[in-house]
Order: C-alpha cells, then structure tokens, then sequence
C-alpha cells in the first residue's frame, strides 16, 4: 500500500457534473494512502480542493497548460526526466496527448475510458472500478463534500435549478414555475438558482428570490443547508447531491442510472420517450414524496 506522500494526478477535463463524478475515484484512491492533485477546468473544479483528500488543481484552461494538449509539460526541458511528481497519473479522456503530457511527470500511467463500460450503471462507479489496481474499494455513501458558510436567509429553503448545460436536458421553464407556485401554496420558501447565462424566471413565476452569479464554494454551502434541491441533469444537481441535499434529478435523455448524481439522498424521474416536454408536473411532485411535506 502507498504510504501517505503517494501522490496521484488525475485528468478530467469536463463540465462541473463530470469532475464531481470523479470524487469517488479519488476517494478510493486516498483510502489506498494516495493524495491526488486534479489536472481540471479550475472555474468547475476549485470546490473539490475542499475535500481533505485532494491536494491542488491544476487549470487545464490556463494558458500555461497549453502545451498539455500536445503532449508536453510546460517548463520541462526535453529528455529531463529527473523529477515524477506523480507516482501514478489516472486519465480519464482518449487522448493520447493528454497521456503524454502525464507520462512527462508521473511513474505510471493508466487511461479510463470517459463514456461508461457498461449501460445501467453509475459511471462514477465504474471510473473508481477501472482503477481498483491502486484504489480501494469502500462500502456506503462517500463522505459529503465540505462546506463553509451559505446563505444564512435561505436555511430550509427549496432550491431550484430549472438550466443545464444542454436545452435538451431542460424541463420547460414554465412546468418550473407552475412547481414553484405548488410548492409555495405548501409554504415552501422558494428560491431559483440561475446562472450568468441562463434566461430569467417566467414572468407567471410566483414570488422567489432569485440566485444569479453566486460563487460556487457559497453556492455548495446554501444547498447544503437547502430543504430540498430540484434541478436537471446539470452539474448544479451534481452539487447538491455532493453536499447531501436531498435532492431530485429531473433526467431525458440521458440516462439517470448512469449519470445520476452521487450522492446520499438522490431521487431522479426520466421523462417517457427521454423527452423532458413528456413531464409533467404531477409526475415530479408524485415521485418527490416525503421531501415536499404536506402537497
């Protein structure tokens, strides 16, 4: 077993659901007595250095990592080899370049294919599972991602997140607006959570306050405290179940016993067909259950 100065680097370039996706690889990893350093997008994946088991990110949008997308390591000298960094390096991409830029200061290096193996399995699972050479296995829930402080006014809020990363995976604006006034006729206090790029709540929306441009560290902390998180497949949802929100992940076409978000008190709904318009808004509240109270 690796002693506790094993140092590993893995590799996900992704959105901030894919990187939240890899916790369980590194945790696993960590319980072999690794610590790992990601080579990730820093804006998606600084929140992962909260957890105790990660010792950097390095910002593969960082023009000084250039290089890494051709197969080098910026600042090293050709054939110098003296220094590995990394005692294993772990690549979760196809590219061959990016194998290389690894190899340029890790002492093994091993590629895991992104797209899942198998169908109807957790892709976190089987990432953590393609490197059980190095990792350990662990039963149960991982530990929840560490939080700081949130927003102290919305403690026992639900949560919505009515974007994603694809319209495709987006439930139709005003079915969220029509849960939002459901919701509030329970006494929910209900707040939106809608990124720089996102549109603004319908206008048939019933009062809420609205979360734009919030940092993702204050974000993570307001979720964890949520009573309720309801979101698309998007890496918001990802967050929130990190945090043990109790959470429901509204899915289409993707499939949620592959992509679902990992986390202890997950739900999720796939519309008919995979098309999100075929849900509908009966069916969200009938598959939230006890996590609404009183509808």
């Amino acid at each position: 077993m690796p002693d506790s100065g094993t140092r590993a680097l893995v590799i996900r370039i992704g959105a901030l659901g894919d990187l939240l996706l890899t916790r369980r690889l590194t945790y696993s990893l960590s319980l072999a007595g690794y610590r790992s350093t990601l080579f990730a997008p820093a804006r998606h994946s600084t929140v992962l250095k909260s957890d105790p088991w990660i010792d950097d990110v390095l910002d593969s949008e960082s023009p000084f990592f250039g290089p890494a997308f051709w197969g080098e390591w910026p600042g090293l000298r050709e054939g110098d080899q003296s220094i590995q960094r990394f005692d294993l390096a772990l690549v979760i991409s196809r590219s061959g370049d990016l194998s290389r830029f690894a190899a340029a200061r890790s002492a093994k290096v091993a590629r895991i294919q992104p797209e899942p193996a198998e169908s109807a399995r957790s892709v976190a699972r089987q990432w953590a599972e393609a490197a059980a050479d190095w990792a350990l296995p662990f039963p149960g829930d991982l530990p929840l991602l560490p939080t700081d402080t949130g927003l102290a006014r919305l403690e026992g809020a639900t949560l919505i997140h009515p974007g994603s990363g694809s319209v495709e995976k987006n439930w139709p604006a005003d079915r969220f607006a029509a849960l939002s006034a459901c919701l509030a006729t329970s006494g929910h206090r209900v707040a939106w959570i809608r990124g720089p790029a996102e549109a603004p709540p319908p206008t048939s929306a019933v009062a809420f306050t609205e979360l734009a441009g919030l940092a993702l560290p204050t974000l993570a902390a307001t979720l964890a405290r949520a009573r309720f998180f309801i979101g698309n497949d998007s890496g918001i949802s990802h967050l929130a179940a990190a945090v043990g929100a109790s959470t429901l992940a509204l899915f289409g076409p993707t499939d949620p016993a592959v992509w679902s978000p990992d986390g202890p008190r997950v739900q999720t709904i796939r519309a008919a067909e995979r098309r999100m318009a075929h849900l509908s808004v009966g069916d969200v509240v009938a598959r939230c259950g006890d996590g609404f109270g009183p509808l």
